[in-house]
């Protein structure tokens, strides 16, 4: 969307926008002439009005801002504004190259190749393919409980140049909790039933502590994360689960305030909104009914089902990582990993009980968004994540 290319800024910025536009540098004359028209086939602007700022030349399809210095950026406070400016720049998802007006005079070709070196690499599929490429990731298991290993996490997150989702479990915190505030834990098949004491403390635990210290921490990394539950924008809306009926219980199961996802009317419109604002969505496993109730959801479901709504705007990978190596042949043995699977060898091995039953659930869900459109599902270790993306470590699934 055009009005999202300058990050609301104001008409003063973009009168000295214009300003600049007509009094430009010889070196900024020199670079404009190189790019204007170029190899990559990319457009860029000069003089770019973003945020509160002028940036010199900026191209919004791969959120790449080129600033060229004099020596007034030597000085030091001028360099300590620089670097505050580009940390800002950069916390909206921006890539920011800086170069000296007397590089671009005397080496105007090694100055290009660094630009189209960076273009690569943003155009890559680890960085996010110029935007059309989206990376929705998941986070459970016991890593949401080790805060080295959820940080080591966070940081290798906040690395992926492009645009990201991410959406978190809530590991055993909540049980702590309640256990202490005299709220007890009832499980069904390991699935927790949650009653009106327990959706108070977990959207308190999820929605509160665990979003907000994990976008705190992303915030640090320089990655602008904005927390949120499906209540928030009306995100994911959900409905309350039915009474399931089963054969050993004469009144059925009663989750309580358990919600699934109303996959109809969740549009990936309102989610594409804060992405094209340079943000990351962070997404508690709390959504809503609609009626003012709060519900509590799987987190992997909310996973698949973004994951799904945003295959009409992006080409979307699905990353699970949790504690496991990836799908594995042998529950106790980490080195037999499953490296690629499709659904005919997945259903080979589940007739054949070779895949254990608590990666059942994820496995369908996997299936479940490939079939509506996902590009590919990763299922491996948080610890891994760029190996993760690249391919290198972890279960590839993917309809092949």
């Amino acid at each position: 969307m055009k009005e999202n290319m300058y990050y609301g800024a104001s008409s003063f910025v973009f009168q000295k926008a214009e300003e600049l536009r007509n009094r430009m540098t010889p070196a900024e004359e020199v670079l404009w002439k190189a790019i204007h028209i170029n190899e990559w086939k990319l457009k860029f602007r000069r003089q770019h009005p973003v945020a509160n700022w002028v940036v010199d030349f900026y191209c919004h399809s791969i959120k790449l801002v080129v600033e060229l210095d004099g020596g007034i950026h030597d000085v030091k406070d001028v360099k300590r504004n620089d670097e505050e400016r580009e940390s800002y720049l950069k916390r909206m998802g921006l890539t920011v190259l800086r170069f000296k007006n007397e590089e671009v005079l005397a080496n105007k070709k090694s100055v290009l190749e660094k630009i189209s070196e960076t273009i690569v690499k943003l155009q890559s599929p680890l960085l996010g393919d110029g935007g059309k490429k989206l990376f929705i990731i998941k986070i459970g298991g016991d890593i949401i409980d080790d805060e080295a290993k959820l940080s080591s996490f966070l940081k290798s997150f906040a690395a992926i140049e492009g645009k990201k989702i991410l959406v978190h479990g809530g590991g055993k915190i909540a049980t702590k909790i309640g256990d202490k505030l005299g709220i007890e834990s009832k499980y069904v098949d390991g699935r927790r039933i949650t009653d009106a004491a327990t959706i108070d403390l977990v959207t308190m635990v999820y929605a509160g502590l665990i979003n907000k210290k994990i976008v705190a921490q992303l915030q640090s990394y320089n990655c602008n994360a904005i927390g949120i539950t499906g209540a928030d924008g009306n995100l994911i809306p959900a409905t309350k689960r039915k009474v399931q009926n089963t054969p050993s219980e004469d009144g059925g199961i009663d989750f309580g305030f358990v919600g699934d996802i109303d996959t109809e009317n969740m549009l990936g419109l309102f989610w594409d909104e804060l992405l094209q604002l340079g943000l990351t969505p962070v997404a508690a496993p709390i959504t809503h009914d609609g009626k003012g109730q709060l519900l509590n959801t799987n987190a992997d479901t909310i996973a698949q089902e973004v994951a799904k709504v945003m295959c009409g705007l992006y080409e979307v990978s699905l990353v699970y990582s949790f504690d496991k190596m990836g799908v594995l042949s042998n529950v106790n043995d980490e080195s037999t990993v499953i490296n690629k699977l499709n659904k005919n060898y997945y259903d080979e091995l589940k007739n054949n009980g070779k895949i254990f039953a608590g990666m059942l659930p994820k496995l369908d869900n996997a299936f479940t968004a490939l079939s509506s459109g996902v590009k590919k599902v990763i299922i491996g270790n948080a610890e891994q994540l760029k190996e993760l993306i690249a391919g290198t470590s972890g279960t590839t699934i993917t309809n092949e």
